[in-house]
């Protein structure tokens, strides 16, 4: 090697040397474009480490790349994997910052289940290892989902990154769970239960019903064996019951023995004083104010000289300390009081809950001016099928406060009167009270400034000057609004929706009643029952059919044994009933008035025009009666013509005729009870 290149070389190197000594920087350290100082503020020009500037020991590249998934235990797309594979690798790129790893980020998913899974990250946080205590399930796919992980210098994963794989035949070695529908708990009726085998806990949808399993169960509260009975057909409970059972799939894998305990008692009966004990449970007395009729508590309107004989007479004698009625159906005002109550008043109704506030020298006067004697009883509820149905409020409550006289009564100063909220109550919606005027058939809004809503005692307070029907109403549809769409035109609209709110019908579909179609014998029978108020269990485990014709297992079972047994129906000669033919109007108001027990014979001779009723038949009795008192209208034609010469015993009963029917009938039997 000649001297000049030695110089050369030996200069190099002293440059190397020489640049190589450290310069720390007074102010703000600096490593270049895109590169962190670390640890003692060097000064680089462009943070390139391989130009030999001076920084690579001291700088380094700042991070700004996510991390991602590197690989996974299980290959993309991989089939057969066993259902018992429980633990999973993941690799990152990079460290990941552990406190993104949880359930929103790393997921083991098969379509919509996600499994329960523990995460456990190495040291160097780049392995994640994820495993379940569940098996997969069985010839599916499965999913490892990744996403939002973070790094440790927080830049955060930007792409999903999934794994699918399918699992093969699963290794079944997991009991099955029974689902019983109902489950045990406090009943008021008979209870139809099914016992259901799915193939575990983490599913009750029916694609996973376990076929094959079996369950053996006992209904006495013994410990079921194998040699207990095996469910086949859902079965009835009644009375109180322990139920026990367990289920064996076809692999022999045993589930744990469950315990439901059904409870049975008499269930509230509306306006009854004393009910016999389950199973039972019939009517035997009824509160003050109503009457037993046909095994139900009616509203009495008892006679003027019941009320005078127990009404309380108000006090003669002036006193601010006000007077509490609660026990008595009426208050007396005599003549010696000149249409004055000298001392407040507080009369309350425990029956309905009601109370009256009079003040202190209230006068009492009459639509004529004169001083009020007389008798005034508590506020009497109405039933909303006395008034148009078609209205865009709710009736939570109605009721009437007038002297037993009926006449209009004005109270100077005004009184307060209190009703409690019912059960249809909406918490949430505004209590609006209306006043009726019979004679427009219009609803008016009543005073929103003598309307008071207590929501803590829920009950509401209205103050008046006159007696009054008052509608204690919200906004809401109920029984007040469309219930059917198919009889919004139809002529039989009012009488349909006033047994829809009776609860005797409910329609064909959702929103369709079927005004024009015919009934079965057993559909009519079932409406004849509830029309009394007969209670029939639909879930009653009928032991021998009421009639040749009827099956055990058919819905209308439980009704037409009901009917046969308290004289109802009859049936045909050979014993049928043929409870799905179609019944016609004359056989309809033969059982009908059969039900209410009406005396046929009271409606005297005919004086109708029919030509196709005929005396020596045997309907006749029945179907002069429903004539008499317009029960029914003779044939009417596709255009509503009412024909008056054509009665039609024999021609099927359309579902609009017979809610007319039964809605006259039982106008026709309060009436009569009155």
């Amino acid at each position: 090697m000649n001297k000049y290149i030695k110089s050369l070389i030996l200069a190099s190197l002293l440059s190397t040397v020489i640049f190589a000594i450290p310069t720390f920087a007074a102010d703000t350290p600096y490593c270049g474009n895109g590169v962190t100082d670390t640890e003692y503020g060097e000064e680089c020009d462009d943070g390139n480490f391989w130009n030999r500037d001076g920084c690579s020991a001291y700088c380094e590249l700042e991070d700004m790349t996510p991390p991602e998934v590197s690989s996974v235990s299980i290959e993309e797309g991989a089939t057969g994997v066993s259902s018992l594979t429980n633990r999973f690798t993941i690799t990152f790129s990079e460290a990941v910052d552990a406190t993104t790893i949880n359930e929103y980020t790393v997921q083991l998913k098969q379509y919509t289940y996600e499994f329960p899974i523990n995460y456990d990250l190495d040291d160097s946080g780049t392995t994640l290892v994820i495993t379940t205590d569940e098996d997969l399930f069985g010839e599916a796919e499965h999913a490892i989902l990744v996403k939002n992980v973070k790094d440790v210098a927080g830049n955060q994963m930007t792409n999903l990154f999934s794994r699918y794989f399918t699992v093969g035949e699963g290794i079944d070695h997991t009991a099955p769970t029974v689902k019983a529908k109902p489950e045990g708990g406090n009943y008021t009726v008979t209870q139809s239960v099914t016992l259901t085998p799915y193939i575990d806990e983490r599913t009750y949808s029916d694609e996973y019903i376990d076929e094959g399993a079996k369950i053996y169960y006992t209904t006495t509260g013994a410990i079921p064996t194998k040699n207990s009975n095996i469910y086949s057909n859902a079965f009835s409970i009644s009375n109180n019951t322990t139920l026990r059972y367990f289920s064996v799939d076809t692999k022999g894998n045993t589930s744990e023995i469950v315990t439901q305990v059904y409870n049975f008692s008499c269930g509230e009966r509306a306006n009854a004083a004393e009910v016999s004990s389950y199973p039972s449970c019939t009517i035997q007395e009824c509160l003050y104010g109503f009457k037993l009729t046909n095994g139900v508590c009616i509203l009495s309107s008892s006679s003027e000289d019941d009320y005078t004989v127990n009404a309380a007479t108000a006090p003669l004698l002036g006193s601010d300390t006000p007077m509490t009625v609660s026990t008595k159906p009426a208050l007396y005002i005599t003549p010696q009081h000149h249409g004055v109550i000298p001392r407040p008043i507080i009369f309350k109704d425990l029956i309905r809950g009601t109370t009256i506030n009079f003040e202190r020298d209230t006068s009492i006067t009459t639509s004529d001016g004169r001083a009020f004697d007389g008798y005034i009883q508590p506020p009497l509820s109405l039933y909303s099928k006395n008034y148009p149905i078609n209205f865009g409020y709710t009736f939570k409550s109605i009721f009437e406060f007038s002297p037993i006289e009926d006449e209009e009564l004005t109270f100077d100063p005004p009184y307060e009167i209190t009703v409690p909220f019912t059960e249809r109550f909406d918490e949430t919606e505004q209590v609006t009270v209306f006043t009726y005027n019979p004679e427009t058939e219009e609803y008016t809004q009543y005073r929103p400034d003598w309307v008071w809503v207590n929501d803590m005692d829920q009950e509401v307070t209205i103050k008046a000057d006159k007696t009054n029907v008052f509608f204690v109403a919200q906004e809401g549809k109920n029984y007040n609004a469309i219930v059917f769409e198919d009889t919004v035109n139809h002529w039989a609209r009012n009488y349909i929706e006033a047994l829809y709110r009776k609860g005797i019908v409910k329609g064909r579909d959702q929103g369709v009643y079927a005004p024009n179609d015919i009934l079965t014998r057993a559909e009519f029978t079932k409406i004849a029952l509830a029309a009394i108020g007969e209670e029939v269990d639909p879930y009653e485990n009928v032991e021998s059919a009421p009639f040749k014709d009827v099956a055990l297992y058919a819905w209308y079972v439980p009704y037409i044994k009901r009917a046969k047994e308290i004289g109802l129906i009859n049936g045909y000669p050979h014993g049928e009933f043929k409870p799905d033919q179609a019944i016609n109007k004359a056989e309809a108001i033969a059982v009908l008035m059969r039900a209410f027990g009406f005396d046929l014979y009271s409606a005297g001779g005919r004086d109708d025009s029919y030509t196709d009723v005929l005396t020596d038949q045997w309907y006749f009795p029945a179907v002069n009666f429903a004539i008499k008192n317009k029960l029914i209208d003779g044939i009417r034609l596709p255009n509503d013509t009412i024909m008056y010469d054509s009665f039609g015993p024999a021609r099927d009963i359309t579902r609009g005729e017979m809610a007319k029917l039964a809605i006259k009938t039982m106008e026709l039997a309060e009436e009569l009870e009155d």
